[in-house]
């Protein structure tokens, strides 16, 4: 029994991090939080001043007769103070709910920039764990409104507890036993708020990966992304009737939690209760022998129902800012994941002048957790101001090589890099500026033509004559010269001003984006799979003019795109298995030769 009390102790002071916190609060509002804290303490003094005036007031008339004014002004006066200590009173309550409000929002603000700017940081991998979206999931439940009940919580126990300290004062004066036994009642209910917040956070962690397949499967419902395919194929229902199991098995848990919560407290509310009568017992067979005066029972009629409110609401307050606190962990969880990518603390500037070749020098790669690695020993070279192309069936590695090369991933083994230079001596940011990229799933933004276009160099002083450049190399200026408002369309249908537009015009804009970055290097992962034959043959019949002295990489499974390379690599179950020119591979008759000799894209 006592191990097991020991051990609850020992969990609840594990999941409590009010410094941390309050830290945090500090970095986010110094100002607000130095003013809301002024006004809590005038608040609370000007509360304590009020009942003061009316005990003072109480003594006074109870001194004298009736019919005897010779402390008519004293009364006066007493009304007078007791009065404007009141409005005052409430004036001060009134600014500093709005401060505090003021502090919170800025708080919230901090918070919401220091989550985003802490998953910016994290590197791809990531996105390929299940467990980081558990931890993310559970961050972003926290919301923000978390930190503002966690402030709102803080400052009501603050101003509570100098209330009760305040009041308390009074008690003793009375009895010096009517304190502490009130408080000794109300114990057992903090202590099962708490004990429900426990059970209530560890069915939170249990059930998030419950959740977030319950959300997917919701996101499946309400999306664009696959709404055309679930209405051929009438999923609706059925992608419906699951959603629904999901739902019912996460309420039903919580419902079982909160039933035992209810039972508990049930026994310990009827507990305090009788705590709280024992006590107005005590002082009502006080009064009659004597021992107490009528102010002081006036006072305690007034005092004491009051301290008990207060201390039913520091319960309160103390469980919801220990569940506030337990939610608010999973931000310092977030907080605390580091990126695995390992940034030199020592970065040297990447050379700007002469031509940079771009080297793979024998690199291996495996993702976490699995059994084989995904590239073996590649050796590959991308030369300044020459046009690579890369091939191979799906799933030999093309995607995950291009990653590497971006710096998305770190090699296993091996190094990359520029001109001699191993890349992992550049700081990411500066190397991220010399490479750019089109991926498989470009991204489509929601957003102007010009931000779509301005994204790949988006430090860049805003040229709007490069953006037609780039436009124009990838053939997107062919649509956007027709939109009514030109560069300054919304692309896409989910805003009531956006422009719909094809798969195809949104891998233009994706093309663009790279052609309008000043990087050096270029890699393109099947950018034209949306593109029709007469758009990819104009690309790639003048693709050297178009990126003009930069180098690129070409990932394809068209011929097309790869025969005018100046180099090719055949990646075969993550390994080089073939490489050299279009004809050389060709006369070869090996792996390369029989990829395109299968399909009907030989030209």
């Amino acid at each position: 029994m006592i191990k097991a009390f020991t051990n609850k102790i020992q969990k609840i002071s594990n999941n409590i991090s009010i410094l941390k916190i309050l830290k945090l609060i500090w970095e986010g509002s110094r100002k607000w939080t130095i003013v809301s804290v002024l006004f809590i303490a005038a608040e609370s003094g000007l509360f304590f001043l009020s009942l003061y005036m009316l005990k003072v007031l109480i003594d006074t008339i109870s001194k004298n007769s009736l019919g005897n004014l010779r402390d008519e002004p004293l009364i006066y006066r007493y009304v007078f103070f007791a009065m404007l200590a009141t409005v005052l009173y409430t004036w001060v309550k009134s600014l500093s709910s709005y401060f505090t409000e003021k502090q919170s929002g800025t708080v919230a603000e901090y918070l919401d920039d220091k989550i985003h700017k802490s998953v910016n940081e994290l590197d791809l991998s990531y996105y390929e764990r299940s467990e980081y979206y558990d931890t993310l999931k559970r961050a972003r439940d926290m919301g923000t409104d978390r930190p503002n009940l966690i402030v709102f919580t803080l400052v009501d126990i603050c101003k509570n507890s100098i209330s009760l300290l305040l009041i308390s004062s009074m008690l003793v004066s009375i009895d010096w036993r009517l304190f502490p036994i009130l408080a000794l009642f109300l114990l057992p209910t903090l202590w099962v708020r708490i004990t429900f917040a426990d059970s209530q956070n560890a069915l939170r962690i249990a059930q998030t990966g419950l959740e977030r397949k319950s959300n997917y499967t919701s996101s499946l419902l309400t999306s664009e992304v696959l709404a055309k395919e679930i209405r051929i194929f009438g999923l609706g229902n059925h992608i419906n009737d699951r959603y629904a199991v999901l739902r019912k098995l996460l309420l039903s848990s919580r419902l079982k939690l909160s039933f035992s919560r209810i039972y508990k407290e049930m026994i310990t509310s009827a507990i305090s209760t009788l705590g709280f009568f024992m006590c107005i017992g005590y002082i009502a067979l006080g009064s009659i022998k004597g021992f107490t005066t009528i102010g002081d029972i006036s006072l305690f009629l007034v005092a004491f129902p009051q301290s008990f409110n207060i201390m039913q609401n520091i319960s309160t307050g103390i469980t919801t800012l220990y569940q506030n606190n337990i939610f608010v962990k999973s931000v310092f969880e977030l907080f605390e994941l580091k990126s695995l990518i390992v940034e030199t603390s020592d970065p040297i500037p990447v050379p700007q002048k002469g031509q940079i070749d771009l080297c793979l020098n024998n690199v291996s790669f495996s993702y976490a957790h699995a059994d084989q690695p995904a590239l073996h020993h590649i050796n590959l070279v991308l030369p300044a101001g020459k046009i690579v192309a890369l091939v191979g069936l799906n799933g030999a590695g093309k995607s995950t090589l291009m990653k590497v090369m971006c710096r998305l991933y770190e090699p296993t083994s091996g190094s990359i890099t520029m001109n001699g230079i191993d890349i992992r001596k550049f700081s990411s940011k500066d190397y991220y500026k010399e490479i750019c990229a089109v991926f498989q799933d470009f991204g489509k933004y929601n957003m102007s033509v010009e931000d779509n276009i301005r994204f790949g160099d988006i430090h860049r002083v805003r040229d709007l004559n490069a953006m037609k450049e780039a436009a124009s190399n990838s053939g997107a200026n062919s649509f956007i010269e027709k939109f009514p408002n030109g560069y300054d369309t919304i692309m896409g249908k989910m805003f009531d001003d956006g422009h719909e537009v094809s798969i195809g015009q949104w891998q233009k804009l994706a093309i663009a984006r790279a052609f309008y970055s000043r990087s050096r290097f270029v890699i393109l992962d099947e950018a034209t799979s949306a593109l029709d034959a007469t758009s990819e043959k104009e690309l790639f019949d003048s693709f050297r003019e178009r990126i003009g002295h930069r180098a690129a990489l070409i990932i394809s499974h068209r011929q097309s795109a790869v025969k005018h390379a100046d180099y090719i690599y055949m990646l075969s179950q993550g390994r080089i298995s073939e490489a050299g020119t279009h004809d050389e591979l060709t006369a070869l008759k090996g792996q390369y030769y029989k990829l395109f000799n299968n399909h009907s894209n030989i030209d």
